[in-house]
């Protein structure tokens, strides 16, 4: 792409947009960011408008960007594409324009052009979700609304008296309880104002930054590179919150680099993976998934995003492990001394790209919305960009990054209006507790077993969605399960949460992975499985939210500090059992590798005390013979 050019041209996952047809997108990304810009800034817009010109603007780049089908023009938009064009603007238009009379006068009593522009406003959603993510989402919504339809055919608990067809679109339509909904109205609000900010960041050279900055600090440690893919996601994750984003983004740098030094390209793909997926659950913002959780929880964000990091930087620790640990069982060296930059050298040339995070996180310690953190902390950008000559955002750079933010949405924002149908078939049928009820039977009412219940249905779910659609689905559905058998609200959310993220690295079906193995021209599910085996702790952070409320930031400090411990404690040696290797010494034999893997699950799943105080002593048990190997042998006089 020529950075030359205000107009260049627009390169999507299937069509490549130029000419007239890439200055109409870019306009039109131009007019939805600067319309949200405004928005978060002064918030002077009635409800209907934030919600219906997100889902509008959505629709009108993807049906421009998106073909519909194979043999569809791949560097213009078809009639087709116009005429859901057309559609999406009558249909939502009309929403937004007669909704105030609606709820005033209509309310159960539709008129023949509401239930109309309802069913067209439908399709239109559905549309937009299947050109951007595939066919999985719509058939979901489908049935979904089915379900409605067939409530006295559904089985057992499930069943329900079922609805006509004028109530099912009324509604989903109408109201705003489905498909203009608290999911529309969250990344109306919250979300796409992130993105905004992201792509400010990453237009201003902050993604440079934080690249070189690890490279600068981890460059030079054994598997270097795999250790600068893993502090560089972590910092850049936290503020593109995509991983399939992130993965693009950084591995293209990340991943070479891995390869040079010896890292198979699986592993170099999978690492990438794993650490960017890490990247929605990074404080400070931490992505799209926790503005729905503290919506629906009903709970500030910045109460979310603290009681966070302590899961984080555990998360985050355990794959530097595991990266140190392959790259010492593979004998793997650092990068060469020339091409690592200083730390200082580093830090005065970017410093200032921290302090509009710390503008963004000021605000929200002050009580301020999230939102408006996220204008300050773009114009904030903006303007210390032009500390130094060669960040300084001019017009042209200012115009991209807005058009850059609102590209960056369309994969996510196409799925919100179709999440909205789901989320309003479940509350309309009532089958959120419902399902939540049959949850809790099938695992007996036993706790454990209902969270892996969760974790599987969440695999399976999130092989069609992202992070955050996965999430919304489940928060309805599997969370007041939890919630019933005890656990608080907020820590049977992140369980959801955390749980939604593993579907990015869990084969068959692992997005994140996918991308990193298409960068390192590896096997996909291979990159699946590796990821799977550098990320292990994702399939037991959510266990650690039920049973070890602490990591929350549940309890006293003394007993926040025991915890996040006794955890590092436990991966420390889940690294090493997987592995098969030690730090400092290499391999280990198996009954010590056992002996790790058997400490791990001790420490990590503490149902008793005395399970806990097993963990310890296994650890200190394998560890006895380097321990006695390290010890300075007395030197014997040679005899005369």
């Amino acid at each position: 792409m020529d950075e030359t050019r205000w107009f260049a041209p627009v390169e999507g996952k299937k069509r490549t947009l130029t000419g007239p047809f890439a200055i109409l997108y870019a306009l039109t990304g131009a007019g939805f960011s600067l319309w949200y810009l405004y928005t978060s800034g002064f918030g002077l817009v009635s409800t209907e408008t934030n919600r219906g010109f997100y889902l509008l603007f959505t629709a009108v780049l993807v049906f421009l960007g998106f073909p519909a089908r194979r043999g569809a023009p791949t560097h213009r938009p078809s009639l087709l594409d116009f005429l859901f064009i057309g559609l999406a603007v009558a249909s939502i238009g009309y929403w937004m324009d007669q909704y105030v009379d609606y709820a005033i006068f209509r309310v159960s009593d539709p008129n023949a052009w509401d239930l109309t522009m309802g069913a067209i406003a439908i399709v239109v959603v559905l549309e937009t979700s299947r050109r951007a993510l595939g066919p999985a989402i719509p058939i979901l919504s489908l049935l979904f609304l089915a379900q409605l339809y067939y409530g006295p055919y559904l089985p057992g608990k499930l069943s329900h008296p079922g609805m006509s067809i004028e109530r099912i679109i009324e509604f989903t339509f109408s109201t705003q309880e489905a498909m203009f909904g608290v999911v529309t109205a969250t990344f109306a609000t919250f979300v796409f104002p992130f993105m905004i900010f992201g792509a400010f960041l990453e237009r201003s050279g902050a993604g440079s930054f934080f690249m070189e900055l690890a490279t600068a600090l981890t460059g030079q440690w054994r598997g270097g590179p795999a250790k600068i893919a893993t502090v560089s996601s972590a910092l850049f994750g936290s503020i593109s919150g995509s991983s399939v984003a992130n993965v693009v983004a950084s591995g293209a740098f990340t991943i070479p680099m891995m390869k040079r030094i010896g890292f198979k390209p699986h592993h170099a793909g999978a690492i990438e993976a794993i650490a960017s997926t890490g990247g929605q659950i990074m404080p400070p913002i931490m992505g799209a998934g926790v503005f729905i959780l503290a919506t629906l929880t009903q709970r500030d964000y910045l109460s979310i995003a603290l009681m966070n990091v302590i899961p984080a930087l555990l998360f985050f620790t355990f794959i530097l492990l595991m990266v140190d640990l392959e790259a010492m069982r593979t004998g793997l060296k650092g990068l060469p001394r020339e091409e690592i930059p200083r730390v200082g050298a580093v830090l005065r040339r970017g410093w200032h790209f921290f302090l509009p995070l710390v503008v963004v996180l000021g605000l929200l310690f002050m009580g301020y919305s999230p939102d408006l953190g996220a204008f300050w902390g773009t114009v904030s950008t903006f303007a210390l960009s032009w500390l130094r000559r060669d960040t300084r955002m001019g017009p042209r750079e200012v115009f991209r990054a807005v058009v850059a933010g609102a590209h960056n949405n369309s994969s996510a924002g196409a799925a919100i209006g179709s999440l909205g149908v789901i989320i309003g078939g479940i509350v309309l049928s009532g089958l959120g507790l419902k399902f939540s009820a049959v949850l809790v039977e099938f695992a007996g009412g036993q706790l454990f077993f209902t969270v892996v219940l969760v974790t599987i249905i969440s695999i399976v779910i999130g092989m069609g969605s992202s992070t955050t659609g996965s999430y919304i689905i489940l928060s309805v559905v599997a969370a007041p399960a939890l919630v019933h058998l005890g656990v608080a609200e907020v820590p049977a959310h992140l369980v959801v949460f955390y749980a939604a993220c593993l579907s990015n690295i869990t084969p068959p079906v692992c997005v994140s992975a996918f991308a990193g193995a298409a960068i390192a021209r590896a096997d996909p599910m291979q990159t699946g499985f590796a990821a799977l085996k550098f990320g292990a702790t994702l399939v037991l952070v959510p266990f650690s939210f039920v049973y070890v409320p602490e990591l929350l930031l549940q309890g006293t400090a003394p007993e926040i500090a025991y915890a996040a411990a006794r955890y590092l404690v436990g991966y420390g040696a889940l690294a090493m059992g997987i592995q098969k290797t030690e730090f400092f010494r290499g391999a280990i034999s198996q009954w010590r590798r056992a002996a790790f893997l058997a400490a791990a699950l001790c420490l990590l799943f503490p149902l008793l005390p005395w399970i806990e105080l097993a963990g310890f002593a296994l650890v200190a048990g394998a560890w006895a013979p380097t321990l006695i190997a390290a010890r300075p042998r007395p030197q014997v006089p040679p005899r005369a």
